[in-house]
């Protein structure tokens, strides 16, 4: 299953969220050490993914991020990623108590 990810990075957040209180993203995602980092994300079907990558590239869309790049500090980056399965399934690879004597970090 497609996802893409939009990476904002805005000057406030509150502000931005006003414009989606009627209408919010599907899962958004916003930075801990940086507020203002805002990622939103939607999973999408393959028949839907072509779809979505042209409405983001329609006039309409180019109009709109160049009113929200006003209120970014960065425009607006997408990632597109492919599902690719559970790596490890079914499979224990090792318990680790992060910071714990000797563990991670």
């Amino acid at each position: 299953m497609p996802v893409v990810i939009a990476i904002h990075r805005l000057k406030n957040f509150d502000e931005w969220f006003k414009l989606f209180k009627s209408n919010p993203p599907p899962k958004i995602g916003r930075g801990i050490e940086d507020r203002n980092r805002v990622h939103v994300v939607a999973e999408l079907t393959a028949s839907e993914a072509n779809d979505v990558k042209e409405f983001i590239q329609s006039k309409h869309m180019q109009d709109v991020f160049k009113q929200v790049n006003d209120i970014s500090t960065a425009p607006i980056e997408f990632i597109w990623l492919e599902e690719v399965g559970h790596i490890y399934e079914g499979t224990v690879v090792k318990a680790i108590e992060f910071g714990a004597a000797g563990g991670a970090w």
